[in-house]
């Protein structure tokens, strides 16, 4: 059954990586005048998928051992994911997947990108922790409700 949490987050934090992205880059484009691709700027997938993966891996693993977390915990959780979540989809993410769009570091500005990507981590939290309460909410529904209909 441990197996399965931990499968169901790797699953769920893939898809909900490329939602994400998909969702921030229409209200980012939108927000900038108006939409001119539809999925955007490639790189942004790249830096989401690791950091999600991870932590909903993690986190299934977590709320398969777990009988009843109480709210607080999951503000607690949804806040901590939430923040290391953007600071390597913002920092180590960024660059990764500008490397790989672009195929080198030449024109990335890695220092930069280390100090902002930090700096909006810290900034984002009161718009990040709530959707990633959402998230975990919905998450820990379907760990909760699924293992007793496989055993």
């Amino acid at each position: 059954m441990k197996n399965f949490s931990w499968i169901t987050g790797l699953i769920f934090g893939a898809v909900l990586s490329l939602v994400s992205a998909l969702i921030f880059m229409l209200l980012a484009q939108t927000s900038a005048g108006g939409i001119t691709s539809f999925w955007g700027e490639s790189w942004l997938y790249f830096a989401v998928i690791i950091p999600f993966v991870i932590t909903f891996a993690i986190l299934g693993g977590y709320f398969h051992n777990r009988n009843e977390l109480s709210n607080r915990k999951l503000w607690l959780i949804s806040l901590i994911s939430a923040f290391l979540v953007t600071l390597y989809s913002g920092t180590i993410g960024a660059i990764f997947g500008e490397t790989i769009v672009r195929g080198g570091m030449e024109t990335i500005n890695v220092e930069g990108t280390l100090i902002w990507g930090t700096i909006y981590a810290f900034i984002l939290l009161p718009l990040t922790t709530p959707f990633a309460r959402f998230l975990l909410g919905i998450f820990y529904s379907i760990i909760k409700k699924f293992p007793p209909l496989i055993k």
